[in-house]
């Protein structure tokens, strides 16, 4: 249909632009003190100290950036790279250019083995809401920078980061709005090619569910929630489920929604999935550990906290103000089409 030509039309258009408009720049440090003698092992130091020029959020609301680090190294027999450590900054509230200024110290490092460790920088947006996104990243192999382990001195580098695309999933929704009873619904049909391993023992206790949001596009607040039920885990599910929302007239240039793609996980008493989701904070792919630390929008997740965890997977945000382009355009489809289903598939995020 048309709104799916003008989203192919401008697909490519938005990644030609993306790098352009967000030049992410990460400056580290790096220094490497030799082992001086039997009890002194050497180490590499590494400072993350600041980023600049982040892409804004995907809805309007403030970021709250931080950066991931996985250091890997590089197996050639078998083309795989093993995960030696995983470090992460904390978050900085409402900026683009946060400065970070931390430190993170490797011991029991010796020259040779660092020259085939890569450092795996990803920089993440905390949502308060929904899963953490993945905003830049950048690779950078110690063997281009042999120089740091030549002299002790501290090495400072400015790297332009990679903007991310991060695919999570697809989800197909087909929204309308109704201005004589100034209602606005939102059908949640079905989900494919979902990106996500769940961390439990068995598919039974683990199931889909969508979250819908309705925010004040101007202050980020939450205004009204809902969400479909839950369905069994599998790689293409299907809601076919409709949501409902009193908008106003005058509400349509400020609201936006955010659907999140979500799961609920049973949590067995001896059960530590909370420690193995933090161990992988830094490949959100696969568990968001945001949703592990901050209440969970969901109506029953205060009576059922002992016993279920809900995971946000993705997420896509419909309004005026968002910033991608195909959710600009599926949002405009529906008020120049009032009284009619438009439907689009979105990429979770």
């Amino acid at each position: 249909n048309l709104v799916e030509r003008e989203i192919a039309n401008n697909k490519q258009k938005q990644k030609d632009r993306k790098q352009k408009e967000f030049p992410t720049e990460l400056t580290i440090s790096l220094q490497y003190l030799p082992p001086c003698d039997e009890t002194i092992t050497g180490k590499l130091v590494i400072g993350i100290e600041a980023l600049s020029g982040l892409p804004p959020k995907q809805y309007n609301c403030t970021l709250e950036p931080y950066v991931a680090l996985n250091i890997t190294k590089q197996s050639w027999s078998h083309r795989k790279r093993e995960k030696l450590h995983s470090f992460r900054t904390r978050s900085v509230r409402h900026t683009a250019n946060p400065v970070f200024k931390e430190t993170f110290v490797v011991a029991n490092v010796m020259p040779h083995d660092v020259k085939e460790w890569i450092l795996d920088f990803a920089a993440y947006d905390h949502d308060r809401y929904a899963n953490d996104t993945e905003l830049s990243s950048f690779k950078v192999s110690l063997k281009e920078a042999k120089h740091v382990l030549q002299s002790p001195e501290i090495h400072m580098f400015n790297f332009r980061m990679k903007p991310s695309n991060l695919d999570l999933g697809n989800i197909l929704l087909a929204v309308s709005y109704l201005p004589t009873a100034q209602r606005l619904t939102v059908n949640v049909m079905k989900v494919r090619d979902v990106k996500f391993t769940p961390t439990v023992s068995s598919f039974k206790d683990f199931s889909f569910y969508v979250r819908v949001l309705m925010l004040n596009g101007r202050t980020g607040q939450r205004m009204k929630k809902k969400k479909t039920k839950f369905v069994t885990a599998n790689s293409q599910p299907e809601f076919n489920e409709t949501l409902t929302f009193d908008v106003s007239y005058n509400q349509l240039d400020i609201v936006q929604f955010l659907v999140i793609l979500s799961s609920r996980v049973r949590i067995y008493p001896d059960d530590n999935l909370q420690t193995r989701n933090k161990r992988n904070l830094a490949a959100p792919v696969e568990v968001a550990a945001s949703s592990m630390e901050h209440p969970s929008d969901s109506e029953d997740s205060v009576t059922s906290v002992q016993k279920w965890k809900d995971i946000s997977i993705g997420k896509v945000a419909l309004g005026k103000g968002v910033r991608g382009s195909t959710e600009r355009l599926h949002w405009f489809s529906v008020l120049q089409n009032p009284r009619k289903l438009v439907t689009v598939w979105h990429v979770l995020k």
